[in-house]
């Protein structure tokens, strides 16, 4: 049997994504600047996708500045045209594309007592672009021999959230943002096992507790979100909550030739949130 010549590489080379290109949407967001920030360390040339123009301006401008090869890309990631219209530019930019994640999200809330057939329809919407985006960028891949899709996931997409969590602070995580991330996660299976034959590895990535504290209701009570953050550490085994740079490691693992033999596989990173 040929050994793949991965294999014989060191262990830094194997992490090594010069001259690969990669799309990250949502990447000027609180998860997405980590993930961006990884694969430009490593090597790689990144197309940041975002719809807040001036927040991707900025971004995209500090990883120039730090001598990272990088575009922005304002559209709409849950668009077909626009997504279409993403990959094509971006592959032809690039002149290859080697690395998609899917880090961005449009939801809606939802609460239990009140939720609609359409609520849940429109939680749907998330996973359903991550299906179409790689679509599009597996007719890239399968160009150049293969490349690396990942799909950001959630701990909730395996498990539910304990309600004392969230009591008397905000509204539970909804059903129907756990439904979708539970859907990514089947996405990244069945992608697997039918891109595997063209060297398109596609896996999830499911992190755990990283609350933002600038997003939404969590912003705007300072004493309920510290409250929220306490709740959130003694359910984690670790005792904390996580940090967005902590997912840099898994990202450049899932992304390289690291893990050449790994696929369909949804790795969660949630200081053991989901063991209990």
């Amino acid at each position: 049997m040929q050994i793949p010549s991965e294999l014989k590489k060191s262990c830094q080379s194997l992490f090594n994504l010069e001259g690969r290109a990669a799309i990250v949407t949502g990447g000027a967001g609180w998860l997405g600047q980590s993930i961006c920030e990884a694969l430009a360390e490593m090597g790689a040339r990144v197309a940041v996708v975002d719809m807040d123009a001036e927040r991707l301006e900025a971004y995209v401008c500090s990883l120039k500045d730090r001598g990272f090869e990088a575009v922005g890309k304002c559209t709409d990631a849950m668009d077909e045209g626009c997504i279409q219209k993403l990959v094509d530019e971006t592959a032809s930019e690039f002149q290859r594309l080697d690395i998609l994640v899917n880090c961005a999200h449009r939801g809606c809330h939802c609460i239990l007592d009140e939720v609609s057939f359409e609520t849940m329809q429109k939680g749907f919407e998330t996973a359903s672009a991550y299906t179409v985006t790689a679509k599009h960028a597996a007719v890239q891949m399968r160009r150049q021999g293969g490349g690396s899709i990942i799909n950001v996931g959630s701990m909730y997409g395996s498990v539910t959230g304990y309600p004392a969590v969230y009591e008397g602070l905000f509204e539970p995580n909804p059903l129907n943002y756990q439904a979708c991330k539970a859907a990514i996660a089947q996405v990244t299976r069945h992608l697997a096992v039918y891109y595997a034959k063209d060297g398109i590895r596609v896996n999830t990535l499911s992190p755990g507790p990283v609350p933002n504290p600038n997003a939404g209701a969590y912003a705007q009570d300072v004493s309920k979100f510290d409250e929220f953050v306490r709740r959130l550490e003694s359910s984690t085994p670790m005792g904390r909550v996580g940090r967005p740079e902590e997912f840099k490691g898994p990202i450049a693992f899932l992304a390289s030739d690291a893990s050449s033999f790994v696929t369909g596989q949804n790795l969660f990173v949630d200081g053991g949130w989901t063991v209990w």
